[in-house]
This record gives structure tokens, sequence and C-alpha cells, in this order.
């Protein structure tokens, strides 16, 4: 649908949308017509029924007896019965009230089904079948509207539909002067009647608006379209504006936005005139300056790249001095090298023959310590073993100076034993001497112990002195050689000290020599190394100069190529302006 209208022109789009419109307003504002007629009929019955009621509460007397009597079975008044139908009759008619009849205050009851009994109708029951005394059978709210009114309050039922149509009952309680119910009024309203008279109604309203739809949607049709007539030609000035024609303008009848518009069309092609002059002069311009921008790119573009040849030819150069100097300056880094580890070499050998004279020298005076050392070494030695000789022999008198103690220990033993023996014989008086004589043999065990232990102390003493008098002689012959060995020692390193003395001088000499050669070879190294720094500051820098002069070759080329394009593009722009016609 959108789609569609999208195709369709604006006015005949404007056009259908409000017409749309205006239809949904009408049949909303036709449903809540009928809705508030409908809900004024229903207010309308409800207000006729009280109106009623109130003209048939004024004979209640008249119905309060004629319903005791019916309600007890008996025959009523027929006067009263006459007139009461006349006052029903008189209540109805064909436009709004079709029947009116009063209700007995008490039903029947069959199962689900309830039956009510009348106490009077209106003439209209009669072509019903219904009179005085006879019953009607629920339909619908009838029983609940019936049973409300028992209570006191008058109500209208739903519609509902029986043998006889289609009603809307109102139902209201006729109270006596003690405010007992005595009957009920009842009033039909035909609501097949009321609806046809509310339908006609309700028709009558949409033809009407949509006559007034038809006659506005023509109107509104005509209005835009003399209201958009000038999108219209615009849109036509556009077209032909698109297609190259700028002197095109719309004539500006309005000041609406559709006339704003208008001006506003007419000042942007205005502008666009005036660009596309603009532009043909300057892609005219842009020509010319480009053709000559191009000459000056080729001969800029030729100059350029003799220049580049040169400069290639020059970095090749110097990129070969640089390669010469670099070996020269490594060969002479290798022989500064070579030069200055002889040096070194020779240095060490130096410092090692002065350090091995050095030690020869110490070493010889450690030798004649060292004999002087034996030799008092082996006159300690000889000491040593002549005294454990005399330790010997005093072990040797020790020895036997503790046998004769122990022959007195064994002599105090025995006196000692003979005096107990003569202390026990003495009894009583002989205890204190027997104490005593235990005490002096108990004494002369542990000395005779004591003695020979030292006896065995002395004896183990004897041997190991024997032993060690026989390892001091043997040291004693030991040092002797030691102290031949480190005289012969002594002359050996003599001899070493003065040839080590003579080589140290040999040594120096060299040295010096070396010394000399390397701070030679490191001025011809360090100036080879400075000509190698110069010859790579040389290569770099026309290298760099090559490139430079490749980078603005390049340049050239893209500027040559620019201007070409350049001039190509200006052409093409001219040919597009040419379309517009300004």
């Amino acid at each position: 649908m959108i789609q569609w209208l999208r195709k369709k022109s604006l006015v005949a789009s404007c056009s259908l949308a409000l017409s749309v419109l205006m239809i949904a307003a009408v049949s909303i504002v036709a449903t809540l017509m009928y809705q508030s007629t409908k809900d004024e009929v229903f207010r309308k019955f409800s207000h006729v029924g009280n109106k009623l009621r109130d003209v048939a509460q004024a004979d209640i007397h008249m119905i309060s007896v004629t319903a005791a009597a019916m309600a007890e079975g008996k025959e009523p008044p027929q006067d009263e019965m006459a007139i009461m139908k006349r006052l029903l009759s008189g209540t109805t008619d064909d436009y709004l009230v079709a029947n009116a009849y009063y209700l007995l205050p008490e039903y029947r009851q069959e199962g689900d089904n309830k039956y009510f009994r009348y106490l009077q109708a209106s003439q209209s029951l009669e072509s019903m079948d219904i009179v005085a005394g006879s019953e009607y059978e629920n339909h619908g709210s009838f029983s609940q509207v019936y049973e409300q009114a028992l209570k006191g309050e008058a109500g209208l039922t739903e519609v509902f539909a029986d043998e006889y149509g289609e009603w809307l009952t109102y139902l209201s309680p006729l109270k006596d002067d003690s405010g007992k119910v005595v009957a009920v009024y009842g009033a039909d309203y035909d609501y097949h009647s009321v609806s046809e008279r509310l339908s006609a109604l309700v028709w009558t309203a949409i033809l009407i608006s949509a006559a007034a739809i038809a006659l506005s949607a023509l109107l509104i049709f005509l209005l835009l379209r003399q209201a958009l007539r000038p999108l219209q030609v615009m849109a036509a000035r556009a077209k032909e504006a698109a297609e190259g024609d700028l002197t095109v303008s719309v004539p500006v009848t309005s000041t609406n936005e559709v006339g704003r518009a208008s001006s506003s069309f007419n000042e942007m092609v205005a502008n666009l005139r005036q660009l596309a002059i603009q532009i043909n002069r300057t892609s005219s311009e842009v020509s010319n300056s480009s053709g000559h921008l191009k000459e000056t790119a080729g001969q800029t573009e030729a100059a350029t790249n003799e220049i580049a040849q040169a400069i290639s030819q020059v970095a090749v150069g110097a990129d070969t001095q640089l390669a010469s100097s670099g070996e020269c300056q490594r060969a002479m880094s290798e022989m500064a090298a070579g030069i200055q580890r002889i040096a070194e070499s020779t240095a060490v050998v130096s410092d090692l023959a002065a350090d091995t004279a050095n030690l020869a020298t110490d070493g010889a005076d450690v030798i004649q310590q060292t004999v002087r050392q034996m030799g008092l070494i082996e006159d300690h030695v000889g000491n040593a073993a002549r005294d454990m000789q005399e330790l010997n022999h005093s072990s040797e008198r020790i020895g036997s100076i503790l046998a004769h103690i122990a022959e007195v220990a064994n002599q105090t033993n025995l006196l000692a034993l003979n005096a107990s023996i003569e202390a026990s014989r003495a009894g009583e008086h002989g205890k204190g001497f027997a104490v005593v004589a235990h005490e002096i043999r108990k004494l002369a065990e542990r000395s005779k112990q004591s003695s020979e232990e030292i006896s065995d102390v002395l004896h183990e003493i004897g041997e190991r002195s024997q032993a060690v008098t026989k390892s001091l002689n043997i040291s004693a012959e030991q040092a002797r050689e030691g102290t031949k060995l480190a005289n012969a020692s002594g002359e050996s390193f003599q001899a070493i000290h003065h040839a080590v003395r003579q080589v140290s001088g040999q040594v120096e000499e060299v040295s010096s020599a070396a010394e000399q050669m390397s701070a030679g070879s490191e001025e011809v190294a360090a100036s080879l190394e400075q000509l190698e720094r110069t010859a790579q500051v040389s290569a770099s820098n026309a290298q760099e100069v090559a490139a430079a002069s490749e980078e603005q070759l390049a340049s050239v080329e893209e500027v040559a190529s620019a201007s070409q394009q350049l001039s190509t593009l200006a052409s093409q722009l001219n040919e597009a302006v040419t379309r517009f016609k300004v």
C-alpha cells in the first residue's frame, strides 16, 4: 500500500489519506453516536417507567384490594379490574410502550423455570392470550429484575426474546401505605422497533457524513491540486536544470512554504550558473598552466637525469676508495695488534725473568737457612738421643727403688697380719690395735699395688724411650744427609740466578724494540682509520646525493605525470561544463 502511494502523485496520495482519515473519524463518531443514543433511549425508558409507576401508585388502594382477592383465590371486583385495564391500556402506544401490566408479588417455580402471574394486563396483551390470572414464563434476566423489584428497587432488564418478540422490560414495585410491595408494575418496550429506529438514525447520519466526506474530498483534491501546482512547475524546471539548462526559473506567486521553496530553487539555479561559469574559466586557466608545467617538468627531468648519472659515478668511486682504505686499515690494525701482542709477551717474559731471578735469590737464601736449620736439627736430635738414654737409665733406677718399696710393703702387710692375729688373741683389749693393723695392711696393699703400677708404667716408658732413641739416631743420620742435599741445592740456585740475569737483560732489549714498533704501527693505524672515516663520510654523502637525485628525478617524473593528468582533467572538466547552458 505504501509503495503504491509512493508511485502516485502527491495530490492523489494526500486526498486518499485525508479521505481515509475522515471515513475512520465518521465511523468512530457514528459508533459513539449509536451507543450514546442507545444509552439515552435506555435512560428515557427508565424515566418513562418511573412516571407510569407514579401514575399506577395513585391507584394503590384499588390495586391492593384486587391483588389480595386474587391471592386468596377469590373473584376480584370486576369494576376495579376494568378500571385498571383501561388505565394500563391508556399508557401503551405504538411508538414507545408496547405493553403494560401488574404482576402479583408471588411466583411459581417448577425446576429451573419460574412463572409469574398477571394481576391485570393492557389491551395489547390480549392478542397474545395474556389476561388477568395468566402466567408468564421467565426469559433472560426478567426474574433477576423481578426479584430486585420485590426488594423495593426498580430496574430495566437486558434485551431478551420470547415467542412474541424482542423486548426490554421495566419493572418497579408498587407499595401500600405501610411500605409493603403489593404488586409489581411492568412495561414492555418493543426493542425490535427501537433498534430499527436507532439503525435508521445511524444510517441517516452515515449517509449525511458520506456525502460530506465526498464533498470534502473533492474540495481537498481541488485545493491540493491548486496549492501543489507550483511544485509541479518546479519539478519540470528542476528536470530541465538537471539536463543542463541553468537559465530556467520558477515564478514565485506566494510567501508560504511552496513560495519559499520556489525562491530557494531560483537562488540554487543562479548559484549553479555562476559556479559553472567560474568552473569553465578556471578549467581553461588550469589547462594552460598544466601545459607550461608539463614543458618545465620535461626540461627539469632531463637535467636531473644527467645530474643523477654523474652523482652515481661519484658514489661508485667513493665506494671503491672506501673499500681500499678499509682493507689497508684492517691490515695495519692486524699488524699493530700482532706487534702489540709481541710487546706484551716480551714484557711478560721480562717480568717473569725478573721474578725468576728474585725467586732464585730467595731460594738460595732459603737453602742457606735450611742448611743452618738442618745443622741445628742434627745437634738437637743428638742431644735428644743422649737425653733419652739418660732418661732410660733414670727409669731403670726408679724401677729398682720401686722393687724395694714393694718389698717393704710386703713386709708391712705381713707385720699387719701378725698384729691382727695378736689383737684377736687379746680379745676386747686388742680390738683397737686390730683396727689399726687392718688399716696398715690395707695401706700396705695399696702401696704395693701402686708400686707395681708405677713399675709397669716405667717399664713401658723404658721401652718407648729406647724406640725414641733409635728414631732420633735415624733422624740425626737423615738430617746429616739433608744438610748435604741443601748445600748442593744452594749451588744449583746460584747457577740459575746467574742465567736468569742474562736472559732478563736480553728480554728487556726485545721489549723496548717491540714497544717502539707498536707505537709506530698505532700511529699508522690511526692515520688509516682517519682516512677510512673520511672515505666513509664521502661515500655516504655521495650515496645520499645520489639518492636525493633519484628522488628528485622521481618527483620530477611525478610532476610531469601529474601535469599530464591535470591537463586531462581540465579538458574533461571543460567538456562537462560546456554541457550547461548559462
